[in-house]
This record gives C-alpha cells, structure tokens and sequence, in this order.
C-alpha cells in the first residue's frame, strides 16, 4: 500500500505493507519524541564520516542507544544505516560498511582519479534555469545583501591581522557572497533550481540510487528511534524537516526523494523537486538537524552526542604538490568547518533561552584526516572517533545512566578489532579511572 499524503507537502515514494508492519503513527512518535533523553547528531562531512562510524562503535561497546537521530549530509545515510541496523538486531555498521564498500576507492587507485574543480554540470539545464530564475524581479532584488557586509569587513580585518591562507579565503568567499555581480554570475547555480549535479534520482525508482537499499520498514517501526533531517527550500531562508512518522501533523515524511535532496554528496543530484519545489541540503543553514523546530520536538532531550568534521582552527591550508585533488576537498572542509561552530552555538543559545540543560558531547575531526573518500582514510578516522569517543563518554557522568555494559567483564578494545592492524586497548584499569573522574 502506498502511503497517503499525510501533511499536505507530498506523498511519499515509499511502499509499505500496513498490515503485516507496526508502523510508527503520530501518537507513537510523539510519545517517543517526549521521553527521548539521548540524540546522536552526525554532521557529515564527508570523507570524514568515519569519526561517525567510530562514534557508533563506541556506543555500541558501552551499550548507549541514542532514542533520536539528527543528522546531516552523509550523516543522514550513516544514521539511516545505523538506525536500521539497531531496529532489527544486526551489527550497529553492518549496513554501513556495506556503503563503504560500494563508495570507496583504495587509496592507491583515488589518488591517481583526479578530482576535478567543479563536478560536471548539466549545462542545458543550468543554462535554462539561470534564464528562467532572471525572468524573475524577485531575483533582481536579491542581488543587494547589505547585511552581509559586516562579514566582509570582519574577514578583511582578520586577513589583515593573521595573513594565512585560510583567512583569505574566508575573505574572498565572503567578498564574493556579498558583490552583487558575483551574485548575478552566481545567481543561477545558487538559486535556481537546476540540479547540477549527475541526476541518480529517479521518480520511477526513487531508492535506485542508494546502495545498501533502504528498509523503509524498519525505518518507519514503532521500535525505531527518531530520525529528524533538515532540508531548504531552494531560494528561502527557512529550514523544514523530514522525520520516520507516517501522519506528522508539522513535519515532512522521510523518503528517497528528501534523502536525495538533504544528502549532496558528490555523486546525487544537488536539489530535488518535490510538489513543484525545489529542494537541497541545508548545510548553508544546519550543518546537522539542530534546529529549533528538531530541538523543541524533544524537550526531555539530557545528552546530544554531536560528530563535528573538524574543528574550525584545525583546518588545513591549501597544498601546492598535491594539485586539485586535495585543494579543492579541502576548499570545501575549510568552507563548512565554521558553520558547524555556528550551528552548535545557535543551539546551544536557543536551549539555554528555554532554560534547558543539555550535556553536549562534541567529537572533532583531526587535521591529520585526509580529504579522502577512500577505505585507508576511514579507516583512520573510524579509529581515532572511536578513541575520542570512548574516553570522553567514559569521563562524562551524565552519560554513565546510559552506559548499560559498563560493568561488562570484557576488556575495552579499541577499534579496529582485527589483528592486521593491532591498537593499544582501553584497559578496565583505564576505564575505571575515567569514568572515577
């Protein structure tokens, strides 16, 4: 049975068979959403997602569920997975390292595909909908941000005083941001809807694209945690949200089309029409769903478990042996390590003008990582997420309620547990002091 268009916005591409499956209905999930205590927030970050993975295993060594996901970018897909695997009883990355598996190259072989500096455009496409966006006075409107000037002026004054490369970076994105020419050049990428990137979205088959395939049915199970994504509107400021409830009165039903659209990775399309509006990832807004409307959907909310890609200090500069390969990864690390500093801080402001306490847990990405979408450097990642993890749950006493093998008899390993590559253990010893502390 397809499902009906429970909110108005759009029916969902997901077929279900209501009477064999105990779905999760509005009363269920708001009665869930309620008690929810404990949310994993991935950011994404691309070949950084890892951290995100190891995170995952750290939780599942001390036995913490999360009762809610807010991902973002290819978070969304590392919570999906996760989520999936929790629902019916598998291991918590099974599905996970079945995506790497399909998405990765050996680092070998990625270094010798030279990533290019802009990936390939549909030009009809872009070409149609620049000229149809300027068809628009709106448009023309738009072009004028002086609110964004300040941001320019502060970026001059930081390049100013710290002249590095990362700083004038900053300087000209923001210049470029703001000057209304650049804005008009840019206006048809940006703002019009054209999807440049390869179009896998196929309506006919609107999960085609996505590799393991996705158990809508576990998704939307009553036993599910929450899953909460954020999506934008192309050319509005706003954010809306998609979740795993057939009849949310508020919220948009998840499925492959909203993924599609909440989830830019380089090989799906950049925006997604839905119900004659176009739709992309809200990264320019949230990095991960921490929105005011997710927050305020969870109000017993005690610990966010938050996966940053990297900390906006710890961002490399731009490398002159390694070519466009890592200039351009790093480019777009660089571009969005500050907004997660910004979507953390906006939360946090917001939580603490409703007089709410909430333990935040944030695990950073190293500048050791490598822009790589390749198995060595999730690997690496995967490692150094799960030690971080590990000794920063262990230390936080707001966490311990929800620790339910802590007093396991079995030594804490670190990951990976493989003898190929063998890591120093967490030792019992260790784990005791830390979580004495």
């Amino acid at each position: 049975m397809r499902l009906p268009n429970p909110t108005g916005v759009c029916p969902m591409d997901v077929d279900f068979d209501t009477k064999a499956l105990d779905l999760m209905d509005y009363a269920a999930w708001k009665q869930r959403a309620d008690a929810a205590k404990v949310a994993f927030v991935p950011f994404g970050g691309g070949p950084y997602y890892g951290y995100e993975v190891g995170v995952i295993d750290a939780m599942h060594d001390l036995g913490i569920v999360p009762d809610a996901m807010l991902p973002g970018c290819v978070g969304n897909f590392v919570a999906l997975f996760y989520l999936m695997a929790l629902v019916e009883g598998g291991a918590p990355t099974a599905y996970i390292d079945r995506f790497s598996k399909a998405g990765l190259m050996a680092e070998k072989d990625y270094l010798k595909a030279p990533l290019p500096p802009l990936f390939p455009m549909r030009v009809a496409a872009w070409m149609r909908g620049f000229t149809q966006y300027y068809t628009s006075p709106q448009a023309y409107q738009d072009l004028f941000a002086p609110e964004l000037f300040p941001d320019v002026l502060k970026a001059g004054m930081d390049y100013l005083l710290h002249p590095t490369d990362r700083n004038l970076g900053v300087l000209t994105r923001n210049f470029c941001v703001w000057h209304p020419m650049m804005r008009f050049m840019m206006g048809g990428y940006y703002f019009a809807p054209i999807g440049p990137f390869g179009e896998l979205y196929d309506p006919q088959n609107p999960e085609g694209w996505i590799d393991p395939a996705v158990n809508w049915g576990s998704v939307y199970s009553k036993q599910a945690p929450l899953y909460l994504m954020s999506l934008l509107e192309v050319g509005q400021p706003r954010v809306s949200l998609a979740t795993n409830c057939i009849d949310h009165p508020d919220f948009a039903p998840l499925d492959g089309r909203r993924l599609a659209s909440a989830s830019n990775l380089p090989w799906l399309i950049g925006e997604t029409k839905i119900n004659d509006t176009w739709y992309r990832e809200s990264a320019v807004r949230d990095v991960a769903t921490l929105s005011p409307a997710a927050l305020d959907a969870l109000p017993s909310l005690e610990v966010l478990i938050c996966v940053q890609i990297m900390h906006s200090n710890d961002t490399g500069t731009l490398s002159l042996d390694k070519g466009n390969h890592d200039n351009y990864a790093l480019q777009v690390t660089e571009m969005i390590a500050t907004i997660g500093d910004d979507d953390i801080a906006q939360a946090q402001n917001h939580l603490a003008r409703q007089g709410r306490e909430v333990e935040w847990i944030v695990i950073e990405a190293q500048p050791d990582a490598k822009p790589h979408w390749t198995h060595e450097n999730i690997t690496q990642c995967r490692q150094a997420g799960y030690q971080m993890a590990m000794r920063q749950f262990l230390a936080n006493p707001r966490l311990r309620p929800y620790m339910t093998k802590l007093d396991s008899p079995q030594p804490l390993t670190a990951w990976p547990r493989r003898p190929s590559r063998p890591v120093p253990p967490l030792s019992l010893v260790e784990a005791s002091r830390l979580a004495a502390e």
